[in-house]
């Protein structure tokens, strides 16, 4: 394979990795309507050490909701009380299962309310770093490898092909 090849090769990879690396996390929207003298709950399930971070915007009304987050266990780990206008939050889950967001209208008796979720979901942690993080740390490493790899390759073949392209030695007198 040419040198050329090899470093467009490299060059593809590290684009492939770089897209990856940075494409673990993605937002995600979500429209909740709460009725007057109701409330709405939205799901997710997570593992032990994923971080959820969020943020709520409110319309209709007063611009308001009672927001809170409760765990696997049914207990309340984030109590925003009411929220006007808008919210961000973040929690990190402590064991894994059903973590449930509650969007509270209970006091407004005429006015339902739009709540427009905005939330990513991250990897898990390991002793307190981020997996994602850890990803993209290897990844670095893997392409620094791979670079090292292919010059290494490349000084070799330079090496013999300068070997191959000198002149035969002068033959011997008897």
């Amino acid at each position: 394979m040419s040198e050329k090849k090899v470093v467009l090769s490299l060059g593809t990879i590290i684009i492939l990795l770089s897209v990856v690396a940075f494409s673990v996390k993605a937002s995600s929207v979500e429209t909740v309507q709460v009725g007057a003298l109701s409330e709405e709950m939205v799901t997710f399930n997570l593992n032990t050490g994923q971080k959820f971070t969020g943020s709520l915007s409110i319309s209709g009304g007063g611009n308001d909701i009672d927001f809170w987050v409760t765990d696997p266990q049914g207990t309340k780990i984030l109590d925003s009380g009411r929220v006007t206008q808008g919210k961000t939050f973040e929690f990190t889950a402590q064991a894994s299962g059903a973590y449930t967001l509650h969007f509270g209208n209970t006091f407004s008796w005429f006015t339902g309310k739009t709540v427009y979720l905005t939330y990513d979901v991250g990897l898990p942690t390991v002793s307190g770093i981020d997996v994602g993080f850890l990803l993209t740390i290897i990844g670095v490493i893997l392409i620094l490898l791979l670079v090292i790899v292919a010059l290494a390759i490349s000084v070799h073949r330079r090496g013999r092909t300068a070997k191959t392209n000198q002149p035969p030695p002068p033959p011997q007198k008897p």
